[in-house]
């Protein structure tokens, strides 16, 4: 029986593809395959099977894990809801963070009707041949990853016997002097300074906002919140340390660390230091890393003035209610605006009780076509940007190859051209995904059974309810009663 000539002969003839990009960064470092590489091999695949590729995903290691495993999976439900058939991928390890999650990753898309292929590597998943070679091609890319661990953890160990931190980032207070550090002046005197008002029980916030009242900022000229200065704080580096997570951590939290002399002389005594961690230590509640929300309006309201994500914080009455208050408020960046839990929960359930009736007011309908209207445009301006970058790199290398610029020239301006590019093709496929969930409404059903549940469901649930329908909640100021809540749903 004659073998067929594609694995796609079997298949529907829609032959519709989405490419998914991958790019790792190995302890800091980007990978050197692009993702215009990447790119080319699966659309030479694409072209080579007679796929229509409608769209291309990328993970630019910009958001870690959690990222990877929202884009497959969004892929794979597509997949599912018929929008097209095929995934690309350059190698089949790109499919997933380890073996075992490529192999898992696969089988799903493969259960909702799909089929991955590599533009680099053999293998399939319509015949026993093709899936061993597939299952070898994965192992092989464990094996590799596994001894570039093997060669990093060694390095790190020499690094750390040497007193030096394992990468050469900047470190907040310091100044790199050849392969070590020295204290920048007024920076390290201001960190010094936050250590002592912390440990004398001074309000982190009002310690912060005096630093940034004196010009004190990060690198990037920034101005440091609380936790940013926290965060700086308790790396102990000010104190002459390098720290290591101890063996078997699951967490950043401060207690799971342990703490090395350094080779960079310090800024703070050993005596502040450890008054400091035990400060620091006592301050820990049982659920400090939980991972879970602890108000159904985490990270979804914003600023009307500054667009910050507000936070929240307990204010003085009696008993205290929680408060919501735009972060500039404390930096003095910006006038910023609060709102109560409760007040922003009961405006969020009339929305809800409104889509339950299905009732979208005028002025709901003028918001979703004004938001439609602002993506459109923002996806022109973004994809203008993108052909931008392509003619301004076909150009640097026109000039590289005439000699009318040298090589460290060349290879600033493309990794400043690639960089523009990759990032305005990261917000493409953000916008992407957005114009997806709008197009798939949730039913009158759904507010229903949200509002009903309401009651007896936690924050954090409650939340996640919020999350499939709205894309941010925008607080503007008013009196008492006023509506001031701006719900930009999907």
């Amino acid at each position: 029986m004659p073998t067929p000539a594609s694995p796609f002969d079997t298949l529907t003839p829609r032959r519709r593809g989405k490419i998914y990009i991958r790019v790792s960064s190995t302890k800091g470092r980007d990978e050197i395959y692009s993702p215009e590489m990447q790119e080319q091999a699966a659309r030479a695949r694409a072209a080579q099977e007679g796929i229509e590729v409608v769209g291309v995903v990328y993970d630019l290691n910009k958001s870690g894990r959690d990222f990877a495993k929202r884009k497959i999976q969004e892929m794979i439900d597509e997949v599912r809801r018929g929008e097209y058939e095929v995934v690309l991928l350059w190698k089949w390890s790109r499919f997933g963070r380890n073996l075992r999650d490529s192999l898992n990753n696969l089988h799903e898309l493969e259960k909702a009707g799909g089929v991955a292929l590599s533009g680099t590597e053999p293998g399939d998943s319509h015949t026993t041949m093709g899936r061993f070679t597939r299952g070898q091609m994965l192992l092989i890319a464990e094996l590799q990853s596994d001894q570039i661990g093997d060669s990093w953890r060694d390095t790190h160990r020499i690094l750390l016997d040497m007193g030096l931190p394992h990468n050469g980032v900047a470190r907040f207070g310091y100044k790199r002097v050849g392969k070590t550090y020295e204290p920048e002046p007024i920076i390290a005197d201001a960190l010094a300074e936050m250590y002592q008002r912390y440990v004398d029980d001074e309000p982190l916030s009002s310690a912060a906002r005096d630093m940034a009242n004196l010009g004190i900022r990060a690198s990037n000229g920034e101005v440091l919140t609380s936790a940013r200065w926290l965060t700086a704080m308790e790396t102990g580096f000010a104190a002459g340390l390098i720290r290591k997570r101890k063996p078997g951590a699951t967490s950043r939290r401060f207690d799971q660390w342990d703490w090395y002399p350094g080779a960079h002389p310090a800024i703070i005594s050993r005596e502040l230091w450890d008054a400091f961690c035990a400060k620091r230590t006592s301050s820990l509640g049982r659920n400090w890393a939980s991972t879970k929300a602890k108000y159904s309006i985490s990270g979804i309201l914003r600023c009307w003035r500054c667009d910050r994500k507000m936070t929240a914080g307990a204010d003085a009455r009696t008993p205290p209610q929680v408060r919501f208050r735009c972060p500039g408020i404390v930096t003095r960046e910006c006038k910023g605006v609060t709102v109560l839990l409760k007040v922003a929960e009961a405006e969020i359930l009339e929305w809800t009780e409104n889509r339950a009736q299905s009732l979208e007011t005028v002025e709901d309908m003028a918001r979703k076509a004004a938001t439609e209207r602002t993506r459109s445009s923002e996806i022109d301006k973004l994809q203008r940007a993108v052909a931008d970058a392509e003619r301004q790199l076909e150009r640097l290398v026109e000039l590289y190859e005439d000699d009318a610029i040298d090589r460290e020239t060349y290879n600033r301006r493309r990794a400043m051209r690639e960089s523009e590019r990759s990032q305005a093709q990261i917000r493409l496929s953000e916008l992407g995904a957005a114009e997806t969930a709008a197009k798939r409404a949730m039913p009158p059903e759904f507010f229903k059974g949200m509002r009903e549940a309401w009651p007896v469901i936690s924050q954090d649930r409650r939340r996640q309810l919020i999350k499939q329908v709205v894309q941010k909640i925008v607080v503007h100021p008013g009196h008492r009663g006023d509506k001031r809540l701006e719900i930009v749903p999907f």
